[in-house]
């Protein structure tokens, strides 16, 4: 059956109507019992469920997976007794006849639906990563060594981890991987996330948070104000280890790969698709605050695509175990351009900072924010240039950090305000 239609660019195209309307017709035949299935679009890569109607208009809105052309979901079948009986020393097993590797057949496919899936989601990531206009933006931004990185992985998508493996394809099986923390590879895996911008800043720490070794402090040994040594030796192994690490998760380019992405819409929601009705509060935009915000700042509020950013921060014990005296303090950015549906939940918020213990915070937080503080002055001074590929051109992107979300404790240490004994005020 011609499935070529699933490429086709033009989606207003007769032969797209006509693929779609195959598509349904044949999927009409493989419901459950609730009347859903499975949605092939590339914006739900068969992972949600919905009714035909809701599908069909999924198509149009955003095509099909462009790797969806085998509907194992959806009525097709794999004939998997050939490969079974040519591998079958490879599998451990032989068969003598069809009927006896039925049930290796029916493991074999839930393996390939798995890969399937996966494989789609992997497609999808490097695709927004790389870009069907990528190679504008590389030539204006003239980052050849990162689109070279991005375009190798390509290759590493469709390549089976070993032959006959029906399960994993290379990358995808790296980001397994990750998951495990395999130490044979575990250096390789961080390595090659890197290149897709999951990488980390360690900075170190003075042992009794006094500065970090970062800017002009990077090559000190000793702390430059208390003078307490920058690491502990290990005696064991011979080696010097920093007293405290900082884990900084950068910005910028978190922020520009938003816009990289197929669902760039969704950052400029707070302005084109909002419904505001007064006395309802929906969104921080229909708040006054926000509202305030952009009479005072409207160069920035002309554009709808500056990101309006939200922090949260708390301590934590990771150990889940109270006798243990340890404290740790992740602080996470929130997106506020994206619907109320999306911006609140964990996919679409950016850890920043991963402060490290034993001991609770006070006013030392401020030593630990210096990198995300710099970076925020950056983009609210000067921006930096993105690629919108909804329009296919630059623009200068710019940030604005409004409010801060915290119970009161936090909110006493993050604002420098004294809340608590005497001549306190929460105001």
């Amino acid at each position: 059956m011609d499935r070529s239609w699933i490429n086709l660019k033009d989606q207003a195209s007769s032969e797209y109507f006509d693929g779609v309307a195959n598509f349904i017709e044949i999927a009409t035949n493989h419901l459950d019992e609730e009347e859903i299935t499975r949605c092939p679009c590339s914006n739900f890569l068969n992972v949600n469920w919905n009714r035909l109607d809701v599908i069909e208009r999924h198509l149009y809105k955003y095509g099909m997976s462009p790797t969806y052309k085998r509907w194992i979901f959806h009525g097709d079948t794999v004939d998997l007794s050939p490969f079974l009986r040519s591998n079958s020393r490879f599998l451990g097993a032989t068969f003598s006849n069809v009927s006896e590797c039925r049930e290796e057949n029916v493991n074999l496919r839930e393996n390939i639906r798995v890969r399937d899936t996966m494989d789609d989601e992997m497609v999808e990531m490097i695709h927004d990563l790389h870009g069907p206009t990528f190679e504008e933006c590389r030539r204006e931004s003239n980052e050849q060594d990162e689109f070279d990185k991005i375009s190798e992985m390509f290759p590493e998508i469709e390549e089976d981890l070993y032959l006959g493996c029906l399960k994993f394809a290379s990358f995808n099986f790296l980001v397994k991987l990750m998951h495990i923390k395999l130490h044979a590879s575990y250096y390789e895996a961080k390595k090659r996330l890197r290149d897709l911008g999951m990488g980390y800043e360690s900075i170190h720490v003075c042992k009794f948070d006094c500065a970090l070794s970062w800017k002009d402090y990077t090559s000190l040994d000793k702390c430059p104000h208390c003078g307490e040594s920058r690491y502990r030796w290990n005696d064991r192994k011979g080696k010097q280890i920093p007293h405290k690490v900082l884990r900084y998760f950068p910005l910028k380019a978190r922020l520009q790969r938003l816009f990289l992405s197929k669902h760039i819409e969704d950052m400029r929601w707070h302005k084109d698709k909002r419904c505001e009705t007064e006395g309802i509060l929906r969104h921080p935009a229909d708040a006054e605050g926000w509202k305030h915000f952009d009479e005072q700042y409207p160069c920035f509020a002309s554009d709808a695509r500056n990101v309006r950013l939200a922090l949260s921060s708390d301590g934590f014990n990771p150990f889940g175990n109270m006798s243990t005296s340890y404290n740790m303090w992740p602080v996470i950015l929130i997106p506020y351009n994206l619907p109320p549906w999306k911006c609140m939940k964990a996919p679409f918020t950016f850890l920043s900072l991963l402060i490290p213990g034993p001991r609770s915070l006070d006013k030392e937080i401020d030593i630990y924010l210096q990198p995300l503080i710099d970076e925020l002055n950056e983009l609210w001074v000067d921006g930096i240039q993105t690629y919108d590929s909804f329009n296919a051109s630059f623009f200068q992107l710019r940030a604005a950090l409004l409010w801060t979300i915290n119970d009161f404790p936090g909110y006493g240490d993050l604002s420098g305000w004294r809340t608590k004994g005497y001549k306190a005020c929460p105001v």
